[in-house]
């Protein structure tokens, strides 16, 4: 029988997908990862599919990329697997992507947190980069995202030195947005997604463009992107639907045209 790593359910316009290995804590192979990425490449292709959230089980998030995996693979084997390129897909998802963190977050887990666009923590929550302690080190972002959000010192406190973070010292640092109270992350991050939901979606899209930008661009060329997405989404019809609204007082219907 085949195992599916990759459990799918839709809420009106959200689209929740759930981390199945709990056995193995939701590590991160090769089949698990293809079918993460095809849920969200499937629900970024879905219209009526306007925010996405990502889970696991209460012990884990996912503890890491599979070890297994990595030791059975040569460096020229795993540089042209597509192993870590998995994860550039994900964050090149157009829908937002919400996750809910309960347990571990380690190594390529929490590497796919940080390719989704809000983390959500439960109290227990732990974050972690243990890779250099295997010898090896992040592969699928982590340097460079870490860096980014939480700043030199303390990225290179967890990738050197494997220091993990609690879920208050997470959100004091940036890396999620908010902890819930025990038991509520899950409920927390698709009540987030459905007020995206009720956003105009295009809107959605290009805010989010605008906002990832920011890691790449100057600011002069982010503000000049910003502002070019800006006048092109005004000449969308949910703009039009989005100020009819404001007028008359009701609310909007979106379409994402």
């Amino acid at each position: 029988m085949t195992e599916t790593f990759i459990l799918r359910q839709q809420h009106g316009h959200i689209g929740q997908i759930t981390l199945n290995r709990p056995q193995k804590l939701n590590a991160l192979c090769l089949p698990m990862l293809a079918e993460l990425v095809a849920a969200i490449q499937d629900y970024d292709a879905t219209p009526d599919v306007r925010a996405i959230v990502i889970c696991g089980q209460s012990r884990a998030f996912a503890a890491g990329a599979d070890v297994g995996t990595l030791a059975e693979s040569g460096a020229i084997a795993l540089y042209t697997s597509g192993f870590s390129e998995h994860w550039d897909q994900i964050a090149a998802c157009q829908t937002p992507i919400i996750a809910a963190v309960q347990g571990y977050a380690l190594g390529g887990g929490l590497e796919l947190l940080m390719a989704c666009d809000i983390i959500i923590a439960a109290p227990d929550a732990v974050f972690g980069l243990p890779e250099t302690t295997l010898g090896i080190i992040p592969g699928a972002g982590a340097t460079q995202r870490l860096t980014r959000t939480v700043g030199k010192s303390l990225a290179m406190e967890m990738v050197l030195a494997g220091r993990r973070l609690n879920a208050t010292e997470a959100c004091a640092q940036g890396l999620v947005s908010q902890i819930t109270e025990d038991g509520e992350t899950v409920s927390t991050a698709i009540a987030v997604a459905g007020r995206i939901a009720q956003a105009g979606p295009l809107a959605t899209h290009m805010a989010k463009a605008a906002l990832l930008a920011s890691y790449d661009m100057p600011l002069t060329a982010g503000i000049k992107y910003e502002r070019t997405l800006s006048a092109l989404v005004a000449a969308s019809e949910d703009r039009k639907a989005g100020l009819a609204a404001l007028g008359s007082r009701t609310k909007p219907t979106f379409h994402g045209r």
